[in-house]
């Protein structure tokens, strides 16, 4: 039997949730049924080396690359652009860029209308496949532009209205798609009303959890102190304004000023950072509220606190959560859009409303409630929203 081709596009493999379940997802593939090939736009991201040896990179001509208008290491990019001698991009990119700078227009946007324009001057992949996935950025463009496949599907990572994406050119890319894979039913809908021809073409495919990934890397348990008497609180996030770490931090002043003894350590780095720093300060809290920063292996963290606290203002489907359950750690989260399909209240963890108080007093709740804890962390414990059954559900998109 001839192995079936598949093809994933990322924009990158830096250290986040759509890299890590992409990770989980291709240890969990029949490698005797499936040829995969990954395809990273921009490449050398931490988790290049943690893939499955039989996944296949593919190299990407720095022409590909420059023409999604990397955020990082731009003017190297712009001169690839004249290198190549590609003089009308290179005039466009900086018009692009200028426009951003200066006019404060959407990067996003900026580089959705520059690819539409330019798709058509860069080389084509030279392989056929029978399945590929845009995951992220431009990826969806690159398999609907580049790509020669008999099935193509883009994936939906979160809510995509807060994505702020010029919609118009999204659409019209979609219509080229036999579908997509969601990580929830609620970002599915959601991008279902905001692409109604996509009605019907969207399936539900939950996150994996990288097992292997975290068993394979080392863990520094000193950077997380206990004390006797002392309640531990982890959050793993972005630092980053729609995650609500600022919720956090008004949730940790109210329990210190009441005489609750917590140390609540953040993992995670972000372009907010600063502004995070100076609002811990104000609030007195840099004893009690700690940024450990970037930290590969996440899920041991989780294992060694007591509380696990998602604040988000918005998510697709966090994997931080699904961690947390699947260690099996009393949860509380704030009640953004998608929350229901990960968290039963009261059963599986505590929703709080979107405010520092609710987050507060959730937290008070479980801090004084041993059985409490109990009950929650064993309705989680070794929780796994995804299938387990990854090559069926591809062969099924196959045959479909």
């Amino acid at each position: 039997m001839e192995k079936k081709k598949l093809l994933f596009v990322i924009s990158n493999l830096n250290i986040g949730g759509p890299q890590k379940s992409l990770l989980a997802l291709l240890d969990n593939i029949d490698y005797d049924i499936f040829d995969v090939d990954v395809c990273v736009l921009r490449p050398d991201g931490e988790l290049a080396s943690f893939f499955n040896k039989n996944v296949n990179f593919i190299d990407v001509s720095e022409l590909l690359t420059a023409a999604t208008l990397p955020s990082e290491n731009i003017v190297y990019w712009l001169k690839v652009l004249l290198k190549q001698g590609q003089y009308h991009m290179f005039t466009d990119a900086i018009i692009s860029i200028t426009r951003h700078i200066f006019l404060k227009r959407n990067m996003n946007q900026e580089r959705q209308k520059f690819w539409r324009k330019h798709a058509n001057q860069l080389p084509k992949f030279s392989k056929e496949y029978d399945l590929s996935f845009g995951i992220l950025g431009l990826s969806t463009y690159v398999i609907v532009d580049l790509v020669s496949s008999m099935k193509k599907f883009h994936w939906v990572r979160s809510d995509v209205r807060i994505l702020n994406r010029n919609t118009e050119i999204d659409g019209e890319y979609y219509n080229f798609l036999t579908g997509a894979l969601a990580v929830s039913k609620k970002c599915g809908e959601i991008f279902e009303n905001m692409y109604p021809h996509m009605r019907s073409k969207t399936e539900v495919f939950y996150n994996y959890i990288p097992e292997n990934f975290y068993n394979n890397i080392s863990f520094d348990p000193s950077l997380i102190k206990k004390h006797d008497g002392e309640t531990t609180i982890l959050t793993v996030t972005r630092l980053d304004p729609l995650k609500g770490i600022e919720l956090a931090i008004e949730a940790c002043r109210i329990l210190v000023n009441e005489g609750i003894n917590i140390k609540w350590y953040v993992l995670g780095n972000g372009k907010y950072r600063k502004k995070v720093e100076e609002l811990i300060k104000e609030k007195g809290l840099q004893n009690s509220f700690i940024l450990l920063g970037f930290q590969l292996n996440t899920l041991e963290f989780i294992k060694n606190v007591d509380i696990f606290v998602h604040p988000s203002r918005t998510e697709g489907k966090s994997n931080a959560v699904d961690e947390a359950k699947f260690v099996g750690k009393p949860i509380v989260v704030t009640n953004y859009d998608t929350v229901s399909e990960q968290i039963e209240n009261k059963v599986t963890g505590l929703v709080a409303d979107m405010s520092g108080k609710s987050i507060a007093s959730a937290l008070k709740r479980i801090i004084k409630d041993e059985e409490l804890q109990l009950f929650l962390a064993k309705n989680c414990l070794n929780s796994k929203d995804a299938s387990e059954q990854v090559t069926e559900d591809f062969l099924k998109l196959i045959k479909e």
